[in-house]
């Protein structure tokens, strides 16, 4: 049961990174601040490998992730 909740979770980040790039980690990471249960231990490990493959900047994964975590910790307050 748990391995598919995951997977499905999985599936649907990486959608939203391979459509949306750096804006789709931003938006991901702010759900997940927002405190709505979307682990960001799936987002930024699938940023991160985009990073290594040469699609994704490093400076930029981690801005995008910075920024949707305070984006989403000012929408909970």
């Amino acid at each position: 049961m748990t391995e598919k909740i995951i997977a499905v979770l999985a599936t649907f980040i990486i959608g939203v990174i391979s459509h949306g790039g750096y804006w789709g980690v931003l938006a991901l990471m702010g759900i997940e601040s927002a405190c709505i249960p979307l682990p960001s231990e799936i987002i930024m490990p699938f940023a991160g490998y985009l990073v290594y493959t040469g699609q994704f900047k490093l400076f930029w994964a981690a801005t995008a992730g910075a920024l949707g975590c305070n984006v989403g910790s000012i929408c909970c307050v």
